[in-house]
């Protein structure tokens, strides 16, 4: 199983630099191979509301990614809960005194390690160190950065 953060996730829906490559990979995996969690269900929601303000999306295309995202969710990916002790573990990643991880980053990791998760996509440059340094396989799944 993959566990896949917004950042790997989005250019699958709205158009970016990487959104061939994220696609073929993605595409690749079998149904239900790929997890993501309750929390980037909310992070992306927040990411395309944020392009809907900012005026990059128009009210048609949010229809779109959105069902679109919601039959993934439905028929593709593993949809993770959220639980206590990943807000535990996050909480004790953000302790650390040299970390540069945000805190939905910091979710991101924690589900993705008590999960046991065997391999974590990312195009986040600084997520993707810490990840390393967090003992997980991480990988940008062969996109250009």
């Amino acid at each position: 199983m993959i566990y896949v953060d917004t950042s790997f996730l989005a250019p699958l829906y709205i158009k970016e630099a990487t959104s061939t490559q994220v696609e073929a990979t993605l595409r690749s995996q079998p149904p239900r191979q790929i997890s993501i969690s309750d929390w980037t269900q909310v992070e992306f929601a927040s990411l395309v509301s944020r392009r809907v303000r900012m005026r990059e999306l128009e009210s048609e295309q949010v229809t779109r990614i959105f069902r679109t995202f919601e039959a993934d969710c439905a028929d593709t990916y593993t949809v993770l809960p959220v639980s206590s002790s990943d807000f535990q573990l996050a909480t004790a990643l953000l302790w650390r005194d040299q970390t540069t991880l945000r805190a939905g980053d910091a979710l991101h990791l924690a589900i993705a390690r008590n999960r046991q998760v065997p391999e974590f996509l990312t195009l986040d440059k600084a997520l993707t160190s810490t990840a390393q340094a967090f003992g997980l396989a991480v990988s940008n799944g062969g996109t250009d950065l």
